[in-house]
């Protein structure tokens, strides 16, 4: 049977705006041998399946630094300290792209890395989406819109536009939900 391992000690070693590493010693629950694990803390995610009241999915485009290129991905971003996940997507969805839906549901949950990350990504769906004002861009981004069918939506995913793995999770609980 698999136990947790032990944490024997763990450290900070750096902390940055949006996310903070640290170092536990942790020890193997059957052999006692100890070994480091660096850990990455960071806030919880959100992301959001944004369709439109005429059956339209909200994608944006956006320069990611990790990958050097811009992505295809759906709107998205960090939880803030007390807000809840459908408070977090509503908020993301009409900063990036100025829409406003007409209900909001949690799809479901993932780790994006458990490995190493000590994070959740909730996916939220909107639906009876409308743009009601322009976007309000944090100063570091630039955010194209665009709005695709669903059969374009799984286009893009089949020829590897979309790439962004917590996006394609999302995308494929909406399409099992939706199928």
């Amino acid at each position: 049977m698999i136990e947790p391992f032990e944490r024997v000690s763990s450290r900070l070693l750096v902390k940055t705006t949006i996310f903070a590493l640290r170092e536990d010693v942790a020890k193997h629950p059957h052999t006692g041998a100890a070994a480091p694990y660096v850990i990455v803390e960071s806030p919880d995610w959100v992301n959001v399946i944004a369709e439109t009241e005429v059956g339209e999915i909200v994608l944006i485009e956006q320069w990611r630094h990790g990958s050097r290129q811009v992505e295809l991905e759906i709107p998205g971003g960090l939880v803030d300290p007390g807000e809840d996940s459908l408070a977090a997507g509503a908020r993301e969805l009409s900063e990036e792209t100025g829409y406003v839906a007409a209900s909001l549901r949690v799809l479901g949950e993932v780790r994006p890395n458990p490995a190493f990350m000590d994070n959740r990504c909730t996916t939220i769906l909107a639906t009876g989406c409308r743009q009601l004002h322009a976007p309000n861009l944090d100063h570091d981004e630039d955010i194209a819109i665009r709005t695709v069918s669903r059969d374009e939506l799984v286009r893009l995913v089949d020829d590897g536009t979309i790439a962004h793995s917590v996006v394609l999770c999302a995308i494929y609980r909406w399409l099992r939900g939706v199928a």
